[in-house]
């Protein structure tokens, strides 16, 4: 898993470069195994996944009903709401605030499935694995 540090423009991993993910995984006192067997995990999962994919799906059908109008009905969009202003010009400027909009619900669902997940990590045993490491970075 790595992130982009866009202020120094380069990529970076957030943990030590030396270890593994897998090692820093399993050193955890997180039972990741135990987690994704859940059901409250895969509850989340599937709430996370419908989010997605049905705002993907409207914005991408908002979005490409412009070039499908042309092609199909361009006499709709032609139709004038007033002078210099047609219903073409008003649906284009209306893409915008339509992405604010999907923007703002996905942030909002997004934050509540956030939410929903504090606690939810089954913890290991104690004896159970290696002892974890604290790095100071």
């Amino acid at each position: 898993m790595l992130y982009i540090d866009l202020f120094h423009a380069r990529v970076k991993q957030p943990w030590p470069a030396n270890i593994p993910e897998e090692a820093l995984m399993a050193n955890s006192s997180v039972d990741w195994d135990a987690m994704i067997a859940s059901e409250e995990f895969r509850a989340i999962a599937r709430r996370r996944r419908n989010t997605i994919v049905v705002l993907g799906i409207l914005s991408a059908a908002y979005y490409f009903s412009i070039p499908a109008l042309i092609v199909w009905a361009p006499e709709v969009l032609k139709i004038r709401l007033t002078q210099g202003i047609n219903l073409g010009i008003v649906f284009a400027i209306s893409q915008y605030p339509f992405g604010g909009i999907v923007t703002y619900i996905f942030m909002r669902r997004t934050a509540a499935i956030d939410r929903a997940t504090k606690g939810t990590a089954p913890l290991r045993s104690r004896d159970a694995g290696a002892p974890e490491h604290h790095h100071a970075y």
